[in-house]
């Protein structure tokens, strides 16, 4: 199965090492609008489309994306999870679109920061 990351977990920031064993399958983007947090990870929401989302593709087993549930405070049945996990469709940089996972933040749980919309859509350029 297919993660799509944009934050920490890209190759180079800091929680990364948590993919170290999972190979890199593409870059590209997502539909979608990136926020900062302004608490050291950002957010990325579907509902409000703004424009594209950059981020890394990686193949993860079914126990790694258990794990990164966890990480990311990802819990279905959990309403006032920090993140849900969603398949959405992700625009390779070369080939054609395709489904991967990905955590997102919904606007209820965006209220609860003051975050600021990244307009590049690309964490390492905020």
């Amino acid at each position: 199965m297919y993660l799509f990351v944009y934050g920490t977990l890209l190759k180079g920031e800091e929680s990364h090492n948590l993919l170290e064993n999972s190979p890199l399958i593409a870059t590209g983007y997502v539909k979608g609008t990136l926020y900062d947090l302004h608490v050291g990870f950002p957010a990325l929401n579907i509902e409000e489309i703004q424009g594209r989302v950059r981020g890394e593709v990686y193949e993860i087993t079914n126990d790694l994306l258990s794990d990164l549930d966890r990480y990311e405070g990802c819990d279905p049945d959990d309403e006032d999870a920090l993140y849900e996990r969603k398949e959405i469709l992700f625009y390779p940089d070369k080939g054609s679109p395709f489904s991967v996972w990905c955590y997102i933040m919904n606007e209820r749980q965006l209220r609860r920061f003051s975050c600021t919309v990244i307009s590049s859509g690309n964490w390492r350029k905020r």
